[in-house]
């Protein structure tokens, strides 16, 4: 059997069951739902960071879907930091292991997701060193338990549109009830990244209209120009995420994105260190598709 085990836990979430569990437990419990949304949700984009900065988000996403119908079957979308990744990356059967225990991939939907597109593949060590899913799934195991789930890498091509249409095809046609999140970061800039915006508060500023450029696609479902604009501006690092989860998204029925709340690692390291010399700042945003 497939187990993909857990690299982040200890760093980007707590690596003990009791504590990741009470830590995910208290991000989703400081949700509070928007009233005013659609009650037919498709999908959502999330964040990826270690939990202290997009934890929040990633729950907003997560719950706000759930509410709108309970999560049973998820397809992931994640990015690709490590260079894995040339197709539709699906990870077919098994479990994915964190510190509360397993959660199994549905094969079912894995094996028809193989067999409905050439751009989908069968290949789970494209995802052994890739944390942008891994991250989302406790989070899911707390919030719904009984839900399975099937993880697809999505490179940054222009491949990315064409397997997020084969994905909603087979979601609309034959599995109504499953989602679509993707999983991405928006701009990084400073520390180790290009200061293209300056320093400081005018690094946070620059990024935040970066990010915008990048929002209004995805509000837009212009699945087709988000990877050209990550490529241009730097304002994702998994555009090939995103691409695919609007292009599946609107494949399903969405006509529209909507952003449920957007911050970045500036704002958030700031608010708590207000003389914190560190200005590196990264997006992040919580995204549902109606």
């Amino acid at each position: 059997m497939n187990i993909r085990q857990p690299i982040r836990a200890g760093s980007f979430y707590e690596a003990s069951a009791a504590s990741c569990k009470h830590h995910a437990a208290k991000l989703l419990d400081s949700v509070t739902l928007r009233d005013d949304l659609p009650s037919r949700l498709y999908g959502g984009l999330l964040p990826h960071a270690g939990w202290m900065y997009s934890g929040a988000l990633a729950a907003e996403t997560l719950k706000t879907l759930h509410a709108a119908q309970p999560l049973e079957t998820i397809v992931l979308l994640g990015a690709d930091h490590v260079g894995l990744v040339s197709q539709g990356e699906v990870y077919p059967s098994g479990v994915w292991r964190t510190p509360m225990g397993d959660v199994p991939v549905n094969q079912q939907l894995a094996s028809a997701l193989i067999d409905s597109a050439d751009c989908l593949r069968a290949n789970p060590e494209a995802h052994s060193r890739e944390h942008s899913l891994e991250v989302q799934v406790p989070l899911i195991q707390v919030l719904a338990p009984e839900a399975q789930i099937v993880p697809i890498a999505v490179p940054p091509s222009e491949s990315a549109t064409e397997i997020g249409k084969a994905i909603g095809r087979v979601l609309a046609e034959q599995f109504p009830n499953a989602c679509v999140i993707g999983s991405t970061d928006l701009t990084h800039h400073g520390g180790h990244f290009p200061t293209p915006g300056g320093h400081g508060k005018a690094g946070e500023q620059y990024t935040r209209a970066n990010d915008r450029r990048m929002l209004d696609l995805v509000e837009a479902l212009d699945a087709e120009a988000v990877v050209s604009e990550s490529a241009a501006h730097q304002n994702a690092c998994g555009a090939g995420a995103i691409a695919a989860t609007v292009a599946a998204c609107k494949q399903m029925g969405a006509t529209r994105g909507i952003c449920l709340h957007y911050t970045n690692s500036y704002c958030i390291v700031h608010s708590l260190y207000p003389d914190e010399a560190d200005d590196t700042t990264v997006g992040y945003a919580a995204v549902v598709f109606a």
